[in-house]
């Protein structure tokens, strides 16, 4: 169950005139417009054949083809120990020899690092972690030169340095604290929202670890090891040597805690219990299946049976995804129904083999020649089960119509990909070290041992971030509850404004006028010294919670007065 201040978000609806942000109305109501249609989103298509062209590579010889991005976001300020990625061009044609040096103004060099693949997209870049040392320098402008050796390319990228005393709360006083449970040791960020709750977050560790090993049928002999991130990375969960969890007010992935917990820890035992390759659509379906849903509690089979209902004959982007293609290229395959078909097909076939035949065909998979999951579960299929994995598929989509398919399944089955994908469209165009795919994700212990906290705690959080993301997260309050036109009306705004932006639109928030009076509320929250986090509608005032100096959430209330929202007298 979500820690914290979760409540129930309500949103805005505001009849705007042409000219600005004035309501025709009075006093504006606090709902999104139902939509004279259900919303239908279609998933990212999946190519399903190769191009019949593929276009020449481009030659790393101009400067302006590399995206240049440096670390922690949100602005850098002197004392940072900053890191740099040096993204290269899409096609580009790296030999794995290339690499860049980074000089600073004095002509020390700072760091060099080949080209190499990043996170689990695999993008070409060069990775400097933490290359400069800003202490003591002075705020203002400074000049690092990029190299690319071999050759002669070279360019300059300018770096202001903001000064350290404008660093605001939490951060400027923020250092890694421990708590410890009776399974594990969470490490969180003092003055956040992770410290005002890590007791309820160390008893729902506890629960959820006790929950795991009694499914698996094991003890964790060691405790586990969990990173608070105070910001939104990714869907807000990863587990590799240790487990990291985003934990905030505005968390805009909609994450639920307890369910991200118990999906990462399944992650850490069955890694633990071995296996020669434990394909990733098998890994994450796992989790899935042992935790009960994804990012919620779900029905898993009349879900993923949904899917079918949703299927758009003759078209490239049905919502089913067959099965060898998941198997494939399951990272890269739409996130929300990869991961409810992956589910779905575990529960499938323990619920027809049994917990101990599934086991010990899953343990049982080994590495194929040629390199493919789908001809590895197939091996291992035909071995303990006697069936190709092409049969196993259609015995499972024959159980998939068999299931009691509800419109509030398909409703909530649409709005939950609208959502994710339009949360993961707001990362890759305004939060981008946040994207799942090639999250910035440095190692949490070398974080705590040199006391680096503004990777996991500095993010943008511009008047921009903070509406596009207090919008996302009165979505997902939306989704929760099963207000499916409410949530597709406030998807909607998100992405006519993200519309907006990409087409130059001076003032893109006046694209939806739900997304135009948030933004309102954000400034007006901004100019008072808060710290927007949640928006809930009151009838005829909105109820707002917000931060000041700490991590304590303060509620205040905002009247619709001579066209402008303001707060009580008094507060």
């Amino acid at each position: 169950m979500r820690r914290g201040f979760f409540a129930l978000y309500l949103l805005l609806m505001v009849t705007l005139a042409c000219q600005g942000l004035v309501p025709a109305a009075p006093t504006p109501t606090l709902t999104s417009p139902p939509p004279t249609a259900t919303v239908t989103a279609s998933p990212t298509p999946i190519a399903t054949t190769p191009p019949t062209l593929t276009p020449p590579p481009i030659e790393l010889s101009d400067p302006a083809d590399f995206d240049v991005r440096f670390h922690p976001d949100g602005g850098l300020y002197v004392g940072d120990l900053v890191s740099m990625e040096v993204i290269a061009p899409l096609d580009a044609e790296i030999d794995g020899n290339v690499s860049v040096q980074v000089v600073n103004g004095e002509g020390e060099i700072l760091g060099e690092s080949t080209f190499a693949p990043f996170g689990i997209g695999g993008r070409q870049q060069a990775t400097l972690e933490w290359m400069w040392d800003t202490a003591g320098l002075e705020a203002g402008a400074h000049d690092l030169s990029l190299a690319l050796l071999p050759g002669d390319v070279t360019w300059t990228e300018t770096i202001v340095l903001l000064p350290q005393e404008q660093l605001g709360l939490p951060e400027s006083e923020s250092q890694w604290a421990i708590e410890e449970s009776d399974c594990c040791l969470l490490y969180y960020l003092a003055g956040t929202a992770t410290e005002r709750d890590i007791q309820a977050l160390g008893e729902s560790a506890d629960e959820q670890a006790q929950d795991v090993a009694d499914k698996f049928g094991i003890d964790f002999e060691e405790p586990i090891e969990i990173t608070l991130m105070s910001r939104v990375i990714g869907h807000g969960g990863f587990a590799a040597g240790e487990i990291y969890i985003s934990y905030l007010d505005r968390n805009y992935t909609g994450s639920d805690f307890d369910l991200v917990l118990h999906h990462e820890m399944v992650h850490i035992l069955d890694s633990r219990l071995g296996g020669n390759l434990r394909p990733s659509m098998l890994a994450e379906g796992l989790a899935v299946y042992l935790t009960g849903g994804h990012f919620k509690p779900e029905p898993l089979m009349p879900r993923a049976a949904a899917l079918l209902d949703l299927m758009v004959p003759d078209s490239s982007s049905d919502w089913y995804l067959p099965l060898e293609m998941l198997a494939d290229s399951f990272y890269k395959s739409q996130h929300e129904i990869g991961y409810l078909q992956a589910g779905a097909l575990v529960e499938y076939m323990v619920e027809t083999w049994g917990w101990d035949a599934f086991s010990s065909f899953y343990r049982d998979i080994h590495h194929p020649h040629g390199g493919k999951h789908s001809t590895a579960i197939d091996d291992a299929l035909v071995i303990h089960f006697g069936v190709t994995f092409a049969e196993l598929e259609l015995l499972f989509r024959e159980a998939l119509l068999e299931q009691n398919v509800t419109q509030d399944y398909r409703d909530d089955v649409r709005l939950t990909v609208y959502f994710y994908n339009t949360a993961r469209r707001y990362q890759n165009a305004m939060d981008t070290s946040a994207y799942f795919l090639t999250a910035w994700l440095p190692d949490g212990p070398t974080m705590r041992q040199y006391g680096v906290v503004a990777d996991f705690l500095r993010h943008p959080s511009s008047p921009e971030h903070i509406t596009l993301e207090a919008l996302l997260v009165s979505a997902d309050g939306y989704l929760q509850i099963g207000r499916y036109r409410e949530a597709a009306g406030t998807i909607r705004a998100v992405n006519w404004v993200l519309d907006a932006m990409d087409e130059g639109v001076a003032e893109p928030f006046l694209a939806h006028p739900v997304a135009a009076s948030y933004y309102q509320i954000a400034k007006v929250m901004i100019e008072q010294g808060y710290k927007l986090q949640q928006v809930q509608d009151q009838g005829e005032s909105v109820l707002v919670l917000v931060n000041e100096f700490g991590s304590e959430l303060i509620p205040i209330q905002l009247d619709w007065v001579e066209g402008q929202w303001q707060m009580e007298q008094g507060q």
